[in-house]
Parts: structure tokens; sequence; C-alpha cells
């Protein structure tokens, strides 16, 4: 015979009136929503079986989930992979977080794109980057290699084209040095672009105007 449990009370979580308790047995056993409430057909005194049981557990846990990963996100925009790792941190299994994140793609909250689109726009307001370096670094957020290829080939041809970054980047590190009476050494334009991310062409192109030019 299958064991059954009984709801012995259903009260509004003290910190959250959007959220409930519920006890089983005399033990607060989860904290959900009222649409579980509502969906289940919870109600105090009611006998309910493992299954139920086991229903009411997960969608507690894929509300906290929830919970945590919008919370992550809410000081600053994340990768897929990163609201992911987040939640993995905080011993989620498996199966809540594939499902927390899911949801979360559904409503627009979590998209590798527009992630990585804000990110390569901040990421060269701070400080000029080539396509190497921005590659890279995309890739340590988790985003797949398709993704960094389209996003960046969009962001190049929509935003600005990379030989004029690498152009602005040297701009600002010569006006940065002449404000100390520095002239800018050749072989440290060249450590700088590849630093930055520059390809070989790139950089032999930029080197060969500054060469010109002084």
């Amino acid at each position: 015979m299958n064991k059954q449990f009984q709801i012995t009370d259903i009260n509004t979580h003290k910190n959250n009136q959007k959220m409930v308790e519920i006890h089983i047995d005399h033990h607060l056993f989860a904290v959900t929503d009222y649409k579980t409430v509502a969906a289940l057909n919870l109600y105090i005194g009611k006998i309910i079986s493992q299954d139920v049981l086991e229903t009411i557990n997960y969608d507690s846990n894929l509300l906290s989930a929830l919970n945590d990963a919008i919370q992550y996100i809410s000081y600053r925009k994340r990768s897929e992979w990163e609201v992911k790792k987040k939640l993995s941190d905080k011993k989620y299994d498996n199966s809540i977080i594939e499902d927390a994140v899911n949801l979360l793609k559904e409503r627009d909250i979590i998209n590798d794109w527009d992630f990585s689109l804000k990110w390569i726009q901040y990421q060269i307001n701070k400080k000029p980057a080539g396509r190497i370096r921005l590659e890279n670094e995309l890739f340590k957020k988790g985003i797949d290699n398709n993704t960094i290829n389209n996003i960046l080939d969009f962001y190049f041809e929509n935003f600005k084209d990379e030989k004029e970054l690498a152009e602005e980047l040297i701009e600002k590190k010569e006006l940065s040095l002449k404000s100390k009476n520095v002239e800018p050494e050749p072989h440290n334009i060249i450590r700088l672009l590849r630093r930055q991310g520059f390809s070989n062409s790139i950089i032999q192109a930029i080197y060969d105007k500054y060469k010109t030019s002084n």
C-alpha cells in the first residue's frame, strides 16, 4: 500500500505574500506559490500520495531556482552557461536547472545573442579589442562557437570596423603617452594590438601606417 500524507497547514509566507508554506503531517514541507496550490487543488486536511508530494517538492525547488537565477541576472545580463553554473553551485538538481533555464529562455530573460552583443559593446567601450580577444572571452562565458561567429560578424558589419577599433586603441595610447611626454615605441604598439586580440593582418596594416606617419 502506498504511503499517504496529510496537509496540516497552508499559510502565506511571512516575508513574501505571493508565496505559501505547505505543512505536511505538522511539519513545514515546502514553500511554493499559489499556482501550485490551485493546480493540485491543495487544502488543509487533504490526503495526498507520494506522487503529489514529489510534485509539490519539485515545483518548490523549481520556483526557488527561478528566483535565484533572476536575482543573479538582476545585477547584469548573464549567459546561459553562467546561470547554469550559478544554479549548479547552489546544488540544484540538473533537471531543475534545465527546466528553470528553459523557462527563462522562453521569457527572453536569458538570451545568449542579446547577452553577447551587449557584452561586446561594453568591453569595446572600455577598451577597443579585436576579434580574437572577443572570441576567447565569449567562449569563456560559455557561448557556443556558432553564436560567437555570427554575433561578431554582425557587430563588425553594423557597428564598428575592426581596423577602426585598432586605430582608436593606438590613438588613445598615444594621447596617454604624450601626456607623460613619452613617445610610443613601435614594438609596444605591436604588443598592445596583439594583447587586445587583433589579427596579424590588422596589426601589420596599423604598424605600416604608424611607421609612415612617424
